[in-house]
């Protein structure tokens, strides 16, 4: 197709060039209704012909959108922040960004502990891993803002659209590999808010005790941060010296129970095995460095945005099903 003239290309250029109305072209670069194969290609041709980019400040103008994406955090900055330095928000950011401006979308980073609907304007939102009556799910719900949530919110029979994080597979694996290496008698940190990551969690090694040996569950309160791990590993000594293997499912109470276990003389892994779950800074930099998983946030990062624009454009979707999580066997576990 030739190329028009130089001044800057509109909209409704593409869609003369192409032969079609300009709803098409906007529903083909919005994704907000299905456009024949044939006729998006006669598009995407028109706008390179014609050079053609989405002015942006206009259609928000025009329709009152920002274009802007919210991620947001249940977790508190005491568990998100520090050396954790937002690791599991950020590496969900990443590619989440790229996948929103892909579709003329910025993605807002808002900090845990903040309640963005008082600061920012945005459009739509994706939420990591929401308690039970998440404030914040509550809060989107109220203002009509469309939402996606990375983990599925628990407490209700009617979440809103998740990306599965395979809590309890993951739970399985820790579990199956402390035995593998050794341990004969294994607890359980979590944390004290309802998450289904926490429910599913003690769900599963509930169900592996079993015949195997009596649950030994401490309930850390996350506000605590480090300090809750360091504590209940203090109590865990004291309270059951036969414990030898320990799945701290939150990666900052692991730090604090590395401290507490190096004060106290406890080899790793020699006289205690340690995992927790995600393969962050603080998995990563710990020593020893922590046994752990690759939870894939990449892929989860890609599945959130694209169920979030399938909630934009009106479909009716539910879940999606994440990708299943890899072991990484670091020196916590293996002499």
């Amino acid at each position: 197709m030739p190329v028009q003239d130089k001044k800057r290309a509109k909209l409704i250029d593409v869609a003369r060039l192409a032969g079609v109305s300009p709803g098409t072209v906007s529903n083909a670069l919005h994704n907000t209704r299905f456009v024949e194969p044939e006729t998006r290609q006669r598009i995407e041709q028109a706008i390179q012909a014609l050079n053609y980019t989405p002015n942006i400040r206009a259609r928000q103008l025009r329709t009152g959108k920002t274009n802007t994406i919210a991620l947001l955090s249940s977790l508190p900055l005491s568990i998100a922040s520090g050396a954790s330095k937002l690791g599991f928000m950020m590496e969900v950011a990443l590619t989440a960004a790229i996948m929103a401006l892909e579709k003329q979308h910025a993605l807002i980073l808002v900090p845990p502990g903040k309640n963005p609907l008082d600061t920012v304007t945005f459009d739509a939102a994706i939420l990591l891993e929401p308690a039970e009556n998440d404030p914040q799910l509550l809060a989107l719900e109220q203002a009509g803002i469309p939402c996606v949530t990375i983990g599925r919110t628990p407490g209700t029979t009617t979440p809103v659209p998740w990306v599965d994080l395979h809590s309890a597979t993951t739970a399985d694996l820790l579990l199956t590999h402390l035995a593998a290496e050794g341990a004969s008698q294994c607890a359980l940190f979590v944390g004290n808010i309802r998450r289904t990551s926490t429910l599913e969690t003690e769900a599963t090694y509930r169900l592996w005790c079993e015949g195997r040996q009596t649950p030994v569950i401490y309930y850390l309160d996350e506000e605590q941060g480090e300090t809750a791990g360091y504590q209940a590993t203090h109590q865990l000594l004291q309270d059951n010296p036969e414990v030898d293997g320990v799945l701290i499912l939150v990666d900052t109470f692991a730090s604090g129970a590395i401290r507490a276990f190096h004060e106290t003389a406890t080899g790793i892994p020699q006289r205690m095995r340690l995992v927790t779950r995600y393969d962050g800074i603080r998995a990563r930099e710990s020593q020893p460095p922590l046994t752990a998983l690759n939870l894939h946030l990449d892929e989860v990062a890609r599945q959130a945005i694209t169920l979030l624009f399938d909630v934009l454009a009106g479909h009716h979707v539910l879940s999606s099903a994440g990708q299943r999580p890899e072991l990484i066997i670091r020196a916590s576990t293996r002499t």
